[in-house]
């Protein structure tokens, strides 16, 4: 038994779980070495760095299997070098990186969250068609572009180190953020340096606040696996426990299980942060700010009271991925809802093939759908929008709101936590799968029938014939 073998059963943590978090923790003391020593080497010299840090982090993780991570980085160079700005390099990027990691998770998956190469080649797959789809822009005209493209927008490729370097960043590959090119190579460049030319130091807090916010998150992680395990949703004991008590533990399980991703997003952040890749300009006051590469907002992720604000605070570079390249791309669908549902279902692909992965997905979509006609029904509603914007019924509205989204996605969250249908499906049943009949069945009837019989606020024209 090796070193960290022996630390797995000294912290009953299990040993590929222990090596992505010494690989996440690792990102602190590279970033320290990089802003001391590299930051301020030839580009080339950077890169070489990056690279050789990058892989052996592969190595220490992954072993052998670097060689998918190295493959992918050769295809996404010929891609962009030997195909820019041609719709085949946007299908080929899809069906190489994409492809690529369909078929390692079929090879790979398990009844469990499977801790393998495929963990940080999911991080790459969507870098790396990013990557493509942004060279693929730089080589239109300015003036065809969108104002989120002309920020991410390549004109001229990356070489093969770069393209390496971009794709094993220490700080981001394994767990993200993703962010695209043009932010790495103004980090590179020293764009983000202080007027002395040095790594700014007002880094330094902002990285060890997120670093204390994500071992605390860890730590009420390991707490609710101990307080409510996956195991126990198919127990005799939860089977006979009241309904109410089943949504109360679904929910926190939720939470906790939840905190796992939160805590790997905030340390990988802080350590991106203290690389100094994460500078966004000056904020009001003109201080720094370090939310470049943003990826949990603890607050919304706390305190939001709707599904937007889910969606805003929880793994943002992802959703701004998946909003840029995904759901903005299919304006020729002509139906936004077209375009929400085809992204979802790109999303839970990327998952991978587990039926759960689908059902979530669609939830969510059913979940803010319903959200959007409710506060559609609210704004045509005479008298609804005034009583609400009452500043007594804001606590009510809050409570109302953080109680039924994390009811809710808890309860869509178990065939995505559980992962097999063998393992979710038993829980489900014993809950009378009362969310799914709720925003799938209750809700749109319920919606049809609100919508023709509340008062309606009358049109403005209607409004100015009355008066007159």
């Amino acid at each position: 038994m090796g070193l960290i073998g022996a630390l797995s059963n000294a912290t009953s943590v299990r040993e590929d779980g222990l090596r992505l978090l010494i690989t996440l923790l690792a990102g602190y003391p590279l970033a320290a070495i990089y802003r001391s020593f590299i930051y301020n080497k030839s580009v080339q010299v950077k890169h070489l760095f990056i690279v050789l840090v990058g892989i052996a982090l592969y190595l220490f993780n992954c072993g052998y299997a670097i060689y998918h991570s190295l493959l992918s980085i050769t295809l996404a160079y010929i891609i962009t070098n030997y195909f820019a700005g041609t719709t085949l390099s946007v299908a080929l990027a899809h069906i190489c990186f994409l492809g690529h990691m369909l078929i390692g998770y079929w090879a790979n998956e398990t009844h469990e969250y499977d801790i393998t190469w495929t963990t940080p080649f999911c991080i790459m797959t969507l870098r790396f068609i990013g990557l493509v789809m942004d060279v693929y822009d730089g080589q239109k005209p300015k003036e065809k572009l969108k104002s989120d493209q002309l920020l991410t927008a390549i004109k001229d490729p990356p070489s093969l180190l770069e393209t390496a370097a971009y794709g094993l960043f220490f700080a981001s590959t394994f767990v993200g953020p993703q962010f695209p090119l043009s932010r790495f190579r103004a980090f590179i460049n020293g764009d983000y340096h202080d007027e002395k030319g040095e790594v700014r130091h007002t880094s330094l807090m902002p990285s060890l606040g997120r670093f204390v916010a994500g071992v605390t998150y860890f730590t009420l992680h390991q707490w609710g696996t101990v307080w409510v395990p996956d195991s126990y949703f198919n127990s005799p004991e939860f089977q006979v426990t009241p309904f109410f008590w089943k949504v109360f533990w679904n929910t926190i399980w939720f939470r906790a299980t939840m905190y796992r991703y939160a805590g790997a997003f905030l340390l990988t952040e802080g350590s991106v942060i203290l690389s100094g890749l994460a500078y966004n300009g000056k904020d009001e006051n003109g201080e720094d700010r370090w939310d470049g590469t943003r990826d949990l907002h603890i607050l919304k992720f706390e305190l939001g009271h709707n599904y937007q604000s889910v969606i805003d605070s929880f793994n943002c570079g992802t959703n701004t991925f998946a909003k840029n390249h995904i759901y903005r791309r299919l304006a020729w669908l002509g139906n936004k809802f077209a375009s929400h549902l085809t992204t979802l279902f790109f999303l839970a692909v990327w998952h991978g093939y587990h039926l759960g992965y689908f059902i979530l997905f669609f939830f969510e979509f059913a979940c803010v759908r319903a959200q959007d006609q409710l506060y559609s029904l609210i704004a045509k509603t005479r008298g609804a929008e005034e009583l609400f914007s009452q500043p007594w019924t804001k606590p009510f509205t809050w409570l109302f709101g953080r109680i039924v989204i994390n009811i809710s996605m808890a309860f869509g969250f178990l065939t995505f936590g559980l992962v097999k249908k063998e393992i979710w499906i038993g829980p489900l049943m014993s809950m009378y799968f009362y969310a799914h009949i709720v925003y799938f069945v209750i809700w749109p009837l319920l919606y049809l029938v609100l919508n023709s019989i509340l008062p309606k606020k009358p049109k403005k024209g209607e409004d100015e014939k009355k008066s007159r």
